[in-house]
């Protein structure tokens, strides 16, 4: 259940301090921001029972729907080389990285061995076959070692049993490999269909198709979407490494058959709606109120001695963030506001006026002056400055959550909405999204990046929803699949969902003058307080990235949130 007590909207005043303010700010404290959002969440006539154990509970208008709903992870798009658009050619010199292609079985374990950790805590071999770092701490319920650590130690197994020569296939006739002797039976059985996928991966990347082929049944047989992590993790892989395969051969396997849902680009567009999604991880998962409470405290920070506000938010969705803002300055005593004012942009009018709507009612609720204005815009390059209202004497601010890399295959678009921003001259603008490269024109590369990193996020969803919970298949059956699908199995024009990592948009905003400062330490400081009232909360890693804070699990980044100001001339 994603909940915090302590807080209510008459008594918000102590949960704002005074101390480590430099211009008068007034801070939130953890106790604050979960009963904020259980009260805008009272709006949805959610019930407020303990729902522990039965999972998240949806407004049965939505829990219908969720079933024909098919979508990515995340809305994840990428750059990509197109001859007939100059403007994209532009930005793949920021975007693709310049990396060798990929053949044989030593390029491909070069790729492996090449992936490094950025916090280890299993330190998966060395080539002796001993395991030298289990960590009795990392015991979780039922699970001793994390998704990632198992794939990791399969990867090492792999590297050591596949390198001596090329095409050997001793791991397959010889289970053993690095000494399994620290694993029980669940876990052994875990890394074995680990390394299996790992070879699959191998003779695709190779274009030995039969093999992989055969390889993907035994991944089949032994995986599951309702067992372990891993088991759920190599279900998804293998079906899109054999969709893959299909289309490479164009033809049609005797695999499980597949969903069928929106198309990718379609599917896109709508998880920057209110979708029913965004629902399931604002009340079960942690990671949505520390990025919010994060990038709403640094832009408060900004605001601080400011009467007239306006938030511009982007892709507004259910409008959680914009409840943390509303309250804050509802209760500041030391520079109170005259109004707030917050423009929900987004592709289709009705669900943002929906949003809209709800936030007056809150507002309502807080006593405070508020005014909602609503943009709609179905493609981003048609953003104009014109359709904001814009007053002289306001602070105006930008939160954007996941809209940057969903707009990469539209450099167009990306383009233009930036410059409009930059038009609209805010005094701060908050920028979120995943912390990943999965954007390499290497398929190899692709595939170990991605399954690095989905093997954290399984991990994390795992503890937090069951594996009986329904919205735990919906979420990794429809978003990580897809987002799967599109990395793992298509290439080109087709490969829609996408990820590159803050350190590839600095480079780019900066072609804008878009400049990085540093968060609010006060809100960091507190997140990591926030993240403290979860369970497993040992295993959220809240780090810094330059001047960005990445939001991860055991150590691998998933988000980075960061700030950033325009740059003028005279």
């Amino acid at each position: 259940m994603f909940s915090i007590e302590g807080f209510n909207p008459n008594g918000a005043q102590e949960g704002f301090e005074d101390e480590c303010s430099v211009k008068q700010t007034q801070f939130f404290t953890t106790e604050d921001v979960g009963n904020i959002v259980d009260d805008f969440w009272s709006i949805y006539s959610f019930s407020q029972e303990s729902q522990t154990d039965k999972g998240t509970i949806l407004p049965s208008s939505v829990t219908e729907s969720i079933p024909e709903f098919i979508a990515p992870q995340t809305p994840l798009m990428v750059f990509e080389p197109n001859l007939e658009n100059p403007i994209v050619q532009d930005i793949t010199e920021f975007v693709l990285p310049k990396k060798k292609s990929c053949t044989g079985v030593l390029s491909s374990l070069e790729i492996l061995n090449s992936y490094k950790p950025c916090h280890n805590r299993l330190q998966v071999g060395n080539l002796n076959g001993e395991i030298v770092g289990f960590d009795s701490n990392s015991l979780d319920g039922e699970t001793r070692f994390s998704t990632e650590e198992i794939v990791r130690f399969a990867a090492a197994r792999y590297i050591e049993l596949s390198s001596p020569t090329e095409g050997n296939n001793s791991m397959l006739r010889n289970p053993l490999g690095l000494s399994l002797s620290g694993f029980n039976n669940e876990e052994i059985q875990n890394v074995e269909l680990a390394s299996l996928l790992l070879a699959a991966a191998e003779k695709v990347s190779n274009r030995q198709y039969d093999r992989a082929s055969n390889l993907l049944r035994q991944c089949e047989t032994f995986s599951s979407h309702c067992g372990h992590p891993v088991q759920r993790l190599v279900y998804y892989f293998s079906d899109a490494l054999q969709e893959r395969i299909d289309r490479e051969t164009r033809r049609l396997s005797a695999k499980r058959p597949r969903d069928k849902g929106l198309p990718a680009e379609d599917v896109a567009k709508e998880m920057l709606t209110s979708h029913p999604i965004h629902l399931i991880a604002q009340k079960t998962l942690p990671f949505s109120q520390v990025i919010q409470f994060t990038s709403i405290q640094t832009i408060l920070d900004n605001v601080a001695t400011m009467k007239r506000i306006h938030l511009v938010n982007l892709s507004i969705k259910h409008g959680f963030q914009c409840t943390i803002l509303m309250q804050a300055l509802a209760t500041r005593s030391s520079c109170p506001v005259d109004y707030l004012r917050i423009t929900g942009v987004g592709a289709s009018e009705e669900p943002v006026l929906l949003t809209g709507q709800r936030l007056v009612s809150f507002a309502e609720t807080l006593s405070l002056p508020f005014d909602f204005r609503v943009v709609a815009v179905s493609d981003m390059k048609d953003l104009r400055e014109d359709m904001f209202e814009i007053e002289p004497d306001e602070a105006l601010a930008v939160y954007s959550s996941l809209d940057m890399n969903s707009m990469i295959v539209r450099p167009n678009s990306l383009e233009n909405l930036i410059r409009v921003m930059r038009k609209l001259k805010p005094i701060i603008m908050m920028i979120v999204d995943l912390e990943a490269n999965h954007n390499s024109p290497s398929f190899i590369t692709r595939f170990t990046e991605a399954l690095f990193f989905y093997s954290a996020y399984f991990d994390y969803v795992n503890c937090y929803l069951d594996r009986s919970d329904s919205n735990r298949t919906f979420l990794e059956g429809y978003f990580f699949a897809e987002g799967m699908r599109s990395i793992i199995a298509t290439e080109g024009s087709e490969r829609l969902i996408r990820h590159v990592s803050i350190s590839i948009w600095r480079v780019y905003f900066a072609r804008f003058g878009l400049v990085e400062v540093d968060l609010n330490e006060w809100a960091s400081y507190q997140a990591s307080l926030l993240l403290k009232k979860f369970a497993h909360s040992s295993s959220c890693t809240l780090d810094k990235n330059g001047k960005s804070l990445t939001v991860g699990w055991k150590g691998t980044p998933l988000y980075f949130i960061s700030a950033w100001k325009f740059q003028y001339g005279d």
